[in-house]
């Protein structure tokens, strides 16, 4: 009889083992696909998207529409229609021939929003001569979030325009609305602009905490057996 008892105790606790094997490699490959698949979305969001907004002249009107790497892009205006050339886009009509420009309490902007979370690192603003121009970043509340002086041609007496290199990494300017407004100088245009999408939680996650959260607890049973 103690035989037999101790037969079935020892299959059972085969079978047992047998069973938890199973369960931690099932665990196991769950929890691998989990962390691959938070891996890659995470490394695919993190590569930035550089939205090129320079193209033959044109008046596009008061809503110009872009798309790159599965953002798009809606761009409006405040002070007169969209204007695109070879350095980018302003707006058109006074002040300033088209550029985004400013005159006394008159305001131009043009607003880009997104249609993600993102961050804005950099943009490339081409500016009309070598006066200081400076101009603003507000959010999709019209609230001021950062201000930016810069001045373009060669220095000393050379007026030739050129497309100055804004850095914006460090401002931490993260959202789906951001406005431009002009606010003094002879006007200038954006010509590019370089954004970071933001990473939500992957929907990936909650799968990989629980694959963990199974595996610690089979740990902690295993080591009590």
């Amino acid at each position: 009889m103690r035989r037999l008892t101790s037969t079935l105790l020892m299959a059972a606790t085969g079978l047992l083992i047998v069973r938890y094997k199973v369960l931690i490699g099932r665990l196991t490959k769950l929890t691998t696909a989990a962390v691959l698949s938070v891996g890659l979305m995470a490394s695919a969001a993190s590569a930035a998207t550089i939205l090129n907004l320079t193209g033959s002249r044109a008046n596009l009107g008061a809503l110009e529409t872009y798309s790159v790497d599965d953002i798009t892009v809606e761009v409006t205006s405040v002070g007169g229609n969209i204007h695109r050339n070879g350095n980018g886009l302003g707006v058109t009509g006074n002040p300033d021939r088209n550029r985004l420009g400013s005159n006394g309490t008159a305001f131009e902007t043009l607003t880009f929003s997104f249609s993600q979370s993102v961050k804005l690192l950099s943009s490339l603003v081409f500016e009309h001569s070598s006066d200081v121009e400076i101009f603003e970043i507000l959010d999709g509340d019209s609230n001021f979030l950062a201000q930016f002086r810069i001045m373009g041609g060669r220095g000393g007496n050379d007026n030739r325009s050129s497309v100055v290199a804004v850095e914006m990494d460090d401002l931490d300017l993260v959202g789906d609305t951001f406005t431009f407004r002009h606010t003094s100088g002879s006007g200038i245009r954006i010509n590019q602009l370089t954004v970071l999408a933001t990473v939500p939680l992957p929907a990936a996650m909650p799968m990989a905490l629980l694959a963990f959260g199974g595996l610690f607890v089979l740990g902690r049973r295993r080591k009590k057996v």
